[in-house]
């Protein structure tokens, strides 16, 4: 009988071991749930290596249209501002486009009523796509604009062109 008891105990201590074990080995298996570590993805930084040079200040203020060496449409010192200051690309977008438009008033001069609306119709429409950045509230958009002006028609004789261009324009029937 003695042997028998001892066949038992060593039989369930076996069993015992191997459940035990079963789920041990089971903890550790696909099947079980265990929440994913997430990793926090960065950014990568991009360094615009395409950005023209800064443009010596008194032969890029000796003319109107400044100086354009990546001939975009846009004075290189104005291009380098938007870059510099305005990381997100939907913003930098937006801004040089509407900064292609206001340098076409430096740059050609409009004459007419006709060429003045045309100028003043582009950078209207990227004025409102500027707005229309997801989060981007209006007073910023309209800081946005008024630095890109600033920094446009930074002379006397940028800002009188850009007077007389404003005078071709019709008045707006809503001011009042």
């Amino acid at each position: 009988m003695a042997g028998l008891l001892t066949f038992r105990a060593t039989f369930i201590y076996l069993i015992s071991g191997a459940a035990l074990l079963w789920t041990i080995s089971g903890c550790t298996s696909r099947l079980v749930y265990r929440p994913v570590r997430q990793v926090k993805r960065v950014a990568p930084v991009v360094v615009d290596t395409s950005l023209p040079p800064m443009p010596d200040a008194k032969i890029n203020d000796a003319t109107l249209a400044g100086i354009d060496t990546a001939r975009i449409g846009i004075r290189d010192d104005v291009h380098i501002w938007i870059y510099d200051t305005y990381s997100s690309t939907k913003k930098r977008t937006r801004l040089m486009t509407m900064g292609k438009s206001l340098h076409k008033i430096l740059a050609t001069r409009p004459m007419t009523e006709d060429q003045a609306k045309n100028i003043d119709q582009s950078f209207k429409e990227a004025s409102q796509e500027l707005r229309t950045i997801p989060g981007l509230l209006p007073v910023e958009a309209e800081t946005m604009d008024t630095l890109l002006y600033e920094h446009t028609f930074n002379t006397s004789e940028r800002l009188k062109t850009y007077l007389d261009y404003s005078l071709l324009l019709p008045a707006d029937p809503t001011l009042k």
